[in-house]
């Protein structure tokens, strides 16, 4: 039983002894409801000032019946508090609640669930990108209060919502189980229809099966991390180039997927028109229209509305061309 459900078990027992207590002193010594609700705070908590005893042999056994029933709810109230307080439980439920308040006024963040070794670095390179997380974990030492997270399982309809799924852009799943995983984005993607989610797959069969169920992208980690290995020892210049080029200094250099809407200023012009490089010191590498990818698109290429495009560059330079062309 958590905090909140310990103070309100022993919040509403108070309520109902002092009720109880006063109707009943009220009836039997004649009295009126305040001076009975007095005798009934007195006797509940053994004070005993003298100024208010009952008299009559019906209220004297009324309260031969409270006082052992009061004490042993005064008791449970007493230790309940004493134990929240020095195990830590009250502040812990307090950051608890505030977290779940700040995760019901998210929008278009993203959910990781399981944060196993592939789910930590998805965490952490989400983070460095400074996107609203959500974090679904069962195990509560995986995670800490520095992030947003949910202590549940998360093939469970209701803890998916508690995190937010109906708001959310997007869903990663990282657990090593790939039922799991199934389960959790055919639930996804009936919770939220238009949100992306890409989901980790253990085995190359179950990777149809998650596209079934609604995944947008499945990511097999053993193969990729195969194919990385043998680009090492087959091509390791490459390989080192591709390291150097992604991380120069002190800047960090990645890949931006940027859709063109009908008022970005670029629509309409050709990539030599729009000096894309130029003005934003990025590099277009592909063009997506519709079905169709164009890789290494010349200066000709026109960009039209929806279109995607892929540019390459800092972290900086691609905050910059995404905040103006978007």
């Amino acid at each position: 039983m958590n905090v909140f459900k310990h103070l309100k078990l022993s919040v509403t027992l108070m309520v109902l002894v002092a009720l109880i207590g006063s109707v009943g002193f009220k009836i039997f010594e004649k009295i009126s409801f305040f001076d009975a609700f007095w005798l009934t705070v007195i006797t509940v908590l053994t004070v005993g000032y003298g100024d208010a005893v009952p008299l009559t042999f019906e209220g004297k056994v009324f309260a031969l019946l409270i006082i052992p029933i009061s004490i042993g709810i005064v008791t449970y109230v007493i230790g309940s508090v004493t134990a929240i307080i020095i195990e830590g439980e009250f502040s812990q439920a307090v950051r608890r609640r505030k977290m779940e308040k700040e995760i019901d006024k998210m929008n278009n963040h993203m959910i990781i669930c399981g944060v196993g070794r592939v789910g930590e670095q998805v965490m952490l390179e989400l983070q460095e990108r400074g996107i609203q997380t959500v974090i679904i974990e069962q195990n509560e030492q995986a995670v800490t209060d520095n992030h947003h997270h949910i202590i549940g399982d998360a093939t469970d309809e209701e803890v998916l919502i508690k995190a937010g799924i109906t708001r959310a852009s997007g869903l990663i799943t990282t657990l090593p189980n790939d039922a799991e995983n199934v389960f959790i984005t055919m639930t996804a993607r009936e919770l939220n229809n238009i949100m992306t989610i890409v989901a980790r797959a253990e085995k190359k069969s179950t990777e149809e099966k998650l596209m079934r169920a609604g995944a947008d992208r499945v990511i097999t980690p053993h193969t990729i991390s195969g194919k990385q290995m043998v680009l090492s020892l087959l091509k390791p210049k490459s390989v080192d180039y591709v390291d150097m080029m992604l991380h120069v200094g002190t800047k960090d250099y990645g890949f931006e997927e940027i859709t063109l809407s009908k008022t970005s200023p670029i629509v309409g012009q050709t990539l030599k028109e729009a000096k894309v490089r130029t003005n934003f010191g990025v590099t277009v590498v592909a063009v997506l229209k519709e079905n169709d990818m164009i890789t290494n698109p010349s200066a000709d290429t026109k960009l039209c509305e929806n279109d995607r495009i892929i540019v390459f560059g800092s972290n900086e330079e691609l905050q910059m061309i995404e905040q103006v062309i978007t």
